[in-house]
């Protein structure tokens, strides 16, 4: 299995000429291999479609001109109107033994593998459920999912979702001993965030990884669902039977006592404690022709350009409610009836 980088040639002008992608593959950098069709599918992601069209000339011409891209097509569009999903990380003490990473052992999978038993039966993400924090709202649309895993933290998960090794070693080691070591996690995620980012490039070497910032809680709105979704779940821990085996570690973790009131002290902690869920859409969004930040049109080609299709999450114009890998799914089986349609 191969990396490989391309560059889309797509000449466009008075005459159609070449349609096709010149590729260098992570073994052999120095070589350059030149696949021509009838036309190219990039389907690279939603932060690899981007920046593939970008190094190809298309994109917004401020961007590209700054990196002294020849600009194929003006497409203001290509890198903007990023979305992904953020969830808030709420660790909650219990007596009762969870999953962990020390249950990842021979005798365990032997034991799944023969007798259907033991802790691998799990599928870690044990429920979810969705809700509508504001109940006025007609359309019915959940604004939050949360997720429900029953899973005992320590320092190499934390390291995995992108934590310094020093937060668990600060605020939640000392704490997690003797009978209190187990934990549960509830994840509350917002699915529709105003806050939107963008993909840009660092440089036109196509090695160069490229800019992504997210905007995470740049909007006020987006603070405000996560701050009522946390409170949504602490009020939830504090009934029964919870309250009776979960512990809410929140004060330990957030370290700022001192803050005495409650929307400063959960948004102090969702600003610490949110990460990504890995569902990044949008940045080669599906629209109308007349859209100006649409880059693609509903038949899934490059607005302005022949021969071109972009078939990955990166059309989506916004998220969906909930993960976003059936959706793509669906996206590619639509891309390819219009394709065998074509020809």
């Amino acid at each position: 299995m191969y990396i490989c980088f391309f560059w889309v040639l797509i000449l466009n002008e008075t005459l159609f000429i070449l349609v096709g992608v010149i590729i260098k593959r992570s073994s052999s950098l120095d070589k350059e291999e030149f696949i021509k069709g009838k036309e190219v599918v990039l389907s690279a992601g939603t932060v690899g479609s981007a920046q593939i069209l970008l190094l190809s000339g298309i994109g917004p011409r401020v961007e590209l001109e700054k990196h002294q891209i020849p600009v194929i097509a003006d497409l203001p569009g290509v890198g903007k109107n990023l979305q992904d999903h953020l969830m808030t990380v709420l660790v909650y003490q219990t007596r009762i033994p969870t999953l962990s990473v020390h249950d990842l052992t021979p005798e365990n999978l032997q034991k799944w593998a023969i007798q259907g038993k033991g802790p691998l039966t799990s599928c870690v993400l044990e429920s979810q459920w969705w809700c509508q924090l504001d109940g006025n709202d007609k359309t019915q649309v959940p604004d939050i999912q949360m997720h429900f895993v029953p899973v005992t933290v320590d320092a190499e998960l934390f390291k995995n979702v992108n934590f310094k090794p020093e937060v668990f070693e600060q605020y939640l080691k000392p704490h997690l001993i003797d009978e209190s070591k187990w934990t549960v996690i509830c994840l509350p995620t917002i699915l529709h965030p105003k806050s939107k980012g963008e993909i840009t490039l660092a440089s036109r070497d196509p090695l160069v990884h490229p800019i992504i910032n997210p905007n995470y809680l740049e909007d006020k709105q987006d603070v405000r669902k996560l701050i009522e979704a946390c409170k949504l779940v602490e009020k939830i821990s504090k009934s029964e039977p919870l309250n009776s085996i979960l512990n809410s570690m929140a004060k330990e973790m957030n370290g700022d006592d001192a803050i005495e009131n409650e929307d400063q002290f959960w948004e102090s902690f969702i600003r610490k404690y949110s990460v990504t869920v890995y569902h990044p859409v949008g940045t080669c969004k599906m629209g109308k022709e007349e859209d100006p930040m649409a880059v693609v049109t509903s038949d899934t080609r490059v607005k302005g350009v022949r021969g071109l299709r972009v078939v990955d999450a990166s059309i989506m114009p916004s998220l969906v409610s909930g993960n976003t890998n059936i959706p793509t799914v669906a996206i590619a089986e639509r891309a390819a009836d219009l394709i065998k349609n074509t020809y």
